[in-house]
Parts: structure tokens; sequence; C-alpha cells
């Protein structure tokens, strides 16, 4: 029998009404443990707030990796220099690798800052345009505040090292700061301890991140047990059982999303770790000084060499002479007669508005070839590529530095505890709440 108009649109109404009631009920219980499905709104996942600077570090690792810099630079390290020269910052910069920071690609030579060289002008420029915790952006988010690293060239050379050792091999890591360190094996192990220290805090802050949203979790499931043990029917039982499935899928997101930062953080652990270790031709258990490593159950007793260098490379110079490059040794040359403070900008005329024409590292050697025609407060220096102008004050006496030749690796260390610190306050207390939701 045909039915009335009337008669449907009430039957539809009523259909309708069960529906939106149904929808509701789900969507309140899911909003009442802060889970996925709550209705789009800050209420939907009361963890929200806690998740957020979490992913916004996994965006930040992530671009790092997907980036055309980070693999072009990567196939130039595996290749040589002269790959990088032909193939990769010609997709960045107009007129090449020489373009940007004040290089041109008429600089010439292959030593740092040249346009052969990985640390060339254009590729710190590059470097500095990412988003590193701890390099160019505050340890804990944020702008920089000032005080961690010194200028801009020190942050690109931290930047460059960072990017490398995120999206490439120990190997290439250790070959970039080769270039870095002129070939001092001193200088080499100094820096990448010093680029642990910047790591440190970063970890450090990822604990404390990680550890608010394991406490916002926790005060879920202890809500959820407690509206368990009070359960007086099947209907309330049966509404616990779909939030114990939604509390148990938020927490398994959680571990995931926690995990991967920390794995991070655990390759540079081993990165670090094992590139001193070749530095000093010892091993991963020599420099954690009996840690557990972060990155795998028991640290290798096996003695580890530096890569062959591949490419050009920075040569600084000690009286006129080349510095040795070191095949795990840290015997050196002679001492040199200056050496630099920190991280500077060789300039082409002695002025801070003078074209750069190479970036000096810290520690770096060099030779003063005239301070008689040069304005007060500049030095004309020598390098194995070229000759500049730098601040006086950034020149010390090698015989000021004396002393411990090289210190402890306490930075890589003290990174190699904070990461285990985190993988603890992070995924491993977030598994401990996924079993005891499971069971309770």
């Amino acid at each position: 029998m045909k039915q009335k108009p009337a008669t449907v649109l009430r039957r539809a109404a009523l259909g309708a009404g069960i529906a939106a009631a149904l929808v509701a009920q789900m969507q309140g219980a899911a909003a009442a443990f802060g889970l996925p499905g709550g209705g789009g709104n800050k209420s939907a996942d009361a963890c929200a707030a806690e998740r957020a600077p979490i992913i916004e570090r996994q965006k930040q690792y992530e671009a790092i990796h997907k980036s055309h810099f980070g693999a072009a630079l990567t196939a130039g390290l595996k290749t040589g220099a002269m790959f990088v020269a032909g193939q990769m910052l010609g997709h960045y910069l107009p007129g090449g690798l020489g373009a940007g920071r004040g290089g041109n690609s008429g600089d010439g030579g292959s030593g740092m800052g040249g346009p052969f060289s990985f640390l060339n002008p254009g590729n710190l420029g590059e470097a500095a345009k990412f988003s590193i915790p701890g390099v160019t952006t505050a340890a804990g988010g944020g702008m920089f505040g000032g005080g961690n690293l010194g200028g801009g060239d020190t942050r690109a050379i931290a930047a460059m090292a960072i990017i490398v050792a995120v999206v490439s091999t120990v190997e290439a890591y250790a070959q970039l700061k080769q270039e870095e360190s002129g070939g001092d094996n001193i200088r080499l192990a100094t820096s990448i301890d010093d680029d642990a220290r910047r790591q440190v805090d970063v970890s450090r802050a990822i604990a404390a991140e990680e550890g608010a949203l394991d406490a916002c979790r926790a005060r879920q499931v202890t809500d959820f047990k407690a509206k368990l043990s009070t359960a007086s029917n099947d209907q309330d039982r049966r509404g616990l059982a779909r939030d114990r499935a939604s509390l148990q899928s938020a927490i398994k997101s959680d571990v995931d999303l926690t995990g991967g930062v920390v794995e991070q953080q655990a390759s540079l652990a081993k990165t670090y770790t094992q590139s001193r270790a070749m530095s000093e031709n010892k091993s991963e258990a020599d420099v954690l000084g009996g840690q557990a490593p972060a990155y795998a159950p028991t640290a290798s007793t096996a003695p580890l060499k530096l890569p062959p260098a591949k490419g050009a490379s920075a040569t600084a110079v000690s009286n006129g002479a080349p510095l040795k490059r070191g095949g795990g040794t840290l015997a050196g040359p002679a001492a040199p007669t200056w050496t630099l403070a920190r991280a500077a900008t060789l300039r082409e005329t002695p002025t801070t508005k003078g074209r750069s024409v190479g970036a000096l590292a810290v520690g770096g050697k060099v030779e003063i070839v005239d301070n008689s025609g040069a304005p007060a407060g500049w030095s004309e220096i020598k390098t194995a590529e070229t000759t500049g102008y730098v601040r006086t004050a950034l020149l010390v006496k090698s015989a000021q530095l004396a002393g411990p030749r090289l210190a402890p690796p306490s930075n890589i260390r003290e990174h190699n505890r904070a990461v285990l610190a985190a993988r603890d306050q992070g995924p491993g207390r977030l598994k401990t709440l996924l079993t005891d939701v499971q069971t309770g």
C-alpha cells in the first residue's frame, strides 16, 4: 500500500533523529576522553596541545629528509665536490655555487668557501634556511634568543653538519668535518663534540615535551580505569569498550610520534660517537666511557678510522706549509703562528662590508701577511687558497692556547645520555600506559 507523503516525512525525520543521536553519543564519548572523532575542535583531543611541539619537531626533521638540497648534498659527498659544483646549487641560486653570501662563480680555488668546496657560501646560505632545533632555531622551539652560536657563518656551518648527519651516513658527516677542520684531527674531534653540545638541550627539551604528553595520557588512563571500575551494566561496559579502543589508538599514535623524534636524536648520537672515534682511531666504547649507546644495545670495542678524503677540501696554512691530513692520528705539524678564536668571514677588504672570500672555522691556523697597511683592528692573513682580512681580535697566538690538546668527548656523552632519557620519558612510558589500558 502506498504511504502518504506525511507518513514518509515523519519516518524520515525519526530515522534522522535516531542517527543524529547515535553520532552525538559517539562523539560525546570520544570527547570525554579527548580522543579522535570528537567533533573537529580542541576538545576532540585533550592532549593536542602536548602533541603540538612534538609534531613540529617531526615536521622539521621530515623537511630535511625530503629536501632536494639534502639529497643532492649527500650525493655530492659520495661522489666528490665536483658533482656538487655541476649538479646542485644551480637548482637554487642564479649563477651556481658561487652565488649568494658574497661569493661568485669566478672565485676559483678548492678550499673552504671556494666554489668547489662543500662549505662554499652558496651551500652555507641554503643550509641556514632550514629550521634546525639547536642551530637555526632555539632548542625548545621558536626563534633564537642569541648566545648559543656566533655569527651567521658559524650557524650555517653547524646547520650544514646537522643536515648531513640527518640525511646521510656517518662517513659523509666525517668527510664534511674533515673539510671544515682542514685535515687537523684535533680540530675535527673538537668540532664534533661542539656539534653534540648544540643538541644536548634539544634532547632535553624533547624529553620535557614528551613527558608532558605522557602525563596527559596518564590522566586519561586513570579516568578510564575509574569509570571502568564503576560500570554497572552492559550498556556502560560496551561504551567503555569503545573508549578503550580509541584510547589505545591514540597512545599507539603517540608512541610512533615520540619514537620517531627520539630516533632522529639517536641517529645523531651515533654519528657523533662514531665520527669522534674515527678522529682518534678509537672505539665507540672509548668515546662513550662506559655508557650504553642510545642507538644500539652495546657499544662496539672495535677501533674506527676516518674515511679517505674525497674531492676538494680546505687546507689551512702553518708557517707557509699545508697542515698534514690526518688518518686517525692526532700527531700534527709544528705549531702555527696564529689561530682563529672563533669562526669568521675572510673579507676582500678590511671592512665588515667587504666581499666574503671564504669562511674560517674556529681553531683554524693562519699566517699573518701584514698589519701595517690595514686599518686598526684588522689583519691581512693568508690561507692555502687566498689572502684576505679578518678582525685582529679573532686571532690569538698559538702559545696562548697551550694546554691539553684534546678535551674528553663530554658533550657527546651528555648528548647520548639525554637521548636515552628522552626515549624513556616519551615512547618508553607511553608503551607502559598502553599496556595498562589493555590489561585494565
